[in-house]
């Protein structure tokens, strides 16, 4: 198994680390990152990677945390929200959470990654997540997983931020599941019209999803630096097609508010 890193080891970038057998993390402190993870497939892993980066690095910091230009050269994959990042995306479709006794585990639906055309030196690492229980969908265009993770990110977990609930409570409301219902269609709407080919039946895959997130904690709530890189690309492509997108300004209305005091 070839060496490979993780630069940000926080809850995803640990379970990336950890499934993948990544021997190397990177962390803004310095520190050397260390984590019990469950991993999708029921195995109980502790991840010590060692302190530096060698080989491939893939980039699990947020966006705005990212040294975009200081980034080492090599093989470079990001496993962020948003959209905007100079590199390619590991989009994944999965929820992370430490259980009551700290171990890293994803809740709620199976994870599934996908990403693109990348570098041959990834092929033994998502070998390694998919024997950890990941699905691992290699697609020749990862704009429309990449845009649709986006519109899912601007809608429920915005709405816990602004409101000061859990997901849970958030898609109980009848009137803010309305409300999150009508702004995925808004993100579908602006990603047709930005040419970007994203599957029909965004809405019912955004029910399904949140109807079996549980109590998931999302990021954004511990770090609304997040939310430009989801919301801007958004009501900007929104803007230059023309488009009315009530419910999705709507959500980032309320956002800006809460963060602005």
């Amino acid at each position: 198994m070839p060496h490979w890193s993780i630069y940000g080891a926080g809850l995803v970038g640990s379970l990336l680390g950890a499934a993948g057998g990544a021997s190397g993390a990177c962390t803004r402190s310095g520190r050397a990152a260390h984590a019990e993870v469950r991993l999708p497939s029921g195995e109980l892993r502790t991840w010590s990677p060692e302190v530096g980066q060698s080989g491939p690095l893939l980039i699990a910091s947020r966006c705005h945390q990212t040294p975009w230009h200081e980034l080492p050269p090599g093989p470079l994959l990001a496993a962020q929200n948003g959209l905007g990042q100079p590199i390619p995306v590991l989009v994944c479709f999965m929820a992370v959470d430490r259980d009551a006794r700290g171990v890293i585990q994803v809740q709620g639906p199976p994870p599934r990654l996908v990403v693109g055309p990348v570098d041959s030196q990834w092929q033994p690492v998502m070998a390694r997540w998919r024997s950890a229980g990941f699905a691992v969908e290699e697609v020749s265009d990862p704009a429309p997983a990449q845009w649709e993770k986006t519109i899912l990110n601007a809608t429920v977990g915005p709405l816990c931020l602004a409101l000061h609930r859990t997901m849970a409570e958030v898609w109980a409301e009848p009137e803010l599941r309305a409300l999150v219902l009508a702004a995925t269609r808004d993100g579908a709407a602006i990603a047709a019209a930005a040419g970007i080919a994203v599957p029909s039946g965004l809405a019912e895959r955004a029910a399904d999803f949140f109807a079996r997130i549980g109590g998931h904690q999302p990021s954004i709530c511990r770090d609304p630096g997040e939310l430009p890189w989801i919301f801007n690309p958004l009501l900007s492509a929104a803007r230059r097609h023309g488009l009315d997108v009530p419910a999705l300004a709507r959500i980032e209305s309320l956002c800006h508010s809460v963060v602005a005091s």
